[in-house]
């Protein structure tokens, strides 16, 4: 499992430092308030967040005793900051109290963004097929210019094709319906996505995260893809909360993961990703980490969700 669950007895001291780190800058926003209640029900315990009073770094260290639940929690923390897309000093400020409270090193801050700094080609590649992705981008620029998709789309057209790998993937459209292979064959042509080897296509490696889709049954939308970063979060191995899609959407390049006024643009669904979260926690693979799909490719979907522990997709 990639994620840990901590004790029922600490979970309302979590939620109290969560609310303490929303409220640093003055305001509790909406979408805050949403992460924080979808996260007190995986948990499996409700919550009165107006009832939820501050916390100091003492008292919360004193009660969240187990290391690898206070770098869960301080993960939590950034993702909380992120969520309403406006990290403030005030935020950072708390969180790092917190942090030398629990003795989780500013070198695990620093960590998270050297993962984060790790994915950003794969993510880079995989965002630059998406036309959802460049709208967006372009809008949030103002006419400032997108070297990052200039970059990437030019990366993909120069790179040098491989008639033989391109045939090996084009052979999983014969496999029967219903199977991984056909179903992620079918995937890249209904999304118009070149498959490895072809022209234009990302390396190899992409093609773990679009059989991941296949895997989980999530679509290839904004939110779709969230899902599948707090999926691949809570399948992580080595640290579930590197977040690596907030810090990369944010930091790196300048999405917003914030719901605008445009119902059509709520990237960051709380409800969603962290039932997503949930569900990569109890996968027994971890799609981008050590996970070969040729063995598999001719076996149904449903036989590897069920294999995998991953479950249904949502209705």
């Amino acid at each position: 499992m990639g994620l840990d669950v901590p004790p029922r007895e600490a979970v309302p001291y979590g939620l109290r430092a969560m609310k303490t780190v929303a409220l640093a800058d003055g305001t509790f926003a909406a979408i805050e308030k949403r992460l924080m209640t979808a996260a007190a029900a995986m948990l499996g315990t409700k919550v009165d967040l107006d009832a939820l009073e501050p916390i100091t770094a003492e008292e919360l260290a004193a009660n969240v005793p187990e290391r690898r639940l206070r770098e869960q929690l301080i993960g939590g923390m950034l993702v909380l900051a992120m969520a309403d897309e406006d990290v403030s000093d005030e935020e950072i400020a708390v969180i790092g109290e917190f942090s030398r409270a629990l003795h989780v090193p500013a070198s695990y801050v620093r960590e998270l963004r050297r993962l984060a700094r790790g994915h950003v080609a794969l993510v880079r590649y995989d965002l630059a097929r998406r036309p959802w992705v460049r709208e967006k981008v372009a809008a949030k620029a103002e006419g400032e210019g997108l070297p990052w998709i200039a970059k990437t789309v030019a990366a993909m057209e120069e790179h040098t094709p491989d008639p033989e790998l391109a045939d090996r993937y084009r052979e999983l459209a014969s496999l029967p319906a219903g199977t991984l292979g056909h179903a992620y064959a079918h995937l890249m042509r209904e999304n118009d996505f070149a498959l490895p080897g072809e022209k234009g296509a990302p390396p190899e490696r992409v093609a773990l995260h679009d059989m991941t889709h296949v895997l989980t049954g999530y679509g290839t939308d904004p939110t779709g893809e969230m899902e599948i970063a707090f999926f691949h979060a809570g399948a992580k191995r080595a640290d579930p909360f590197f977040f690596t899609f907030f810090i990369m959407l944010q930091s790196h390049l300048g999405i917003s993961a914030a719901p605008s006024s445009r119902a059509e643009e709520a990237f960051f669904d709380p409800e969603r990703c962290l039932r997503a979260l949930s569900r990569g926690s109890q996968s027994l693979v971890d799609p981008l980490e050590g996970w070969d799909p040729w063995p598999v490719v001719s076996v149904p979907v449903a036989e590897l969700r069920e294999r995998y522990r991953i479950g249904d997709p949502p209705a």
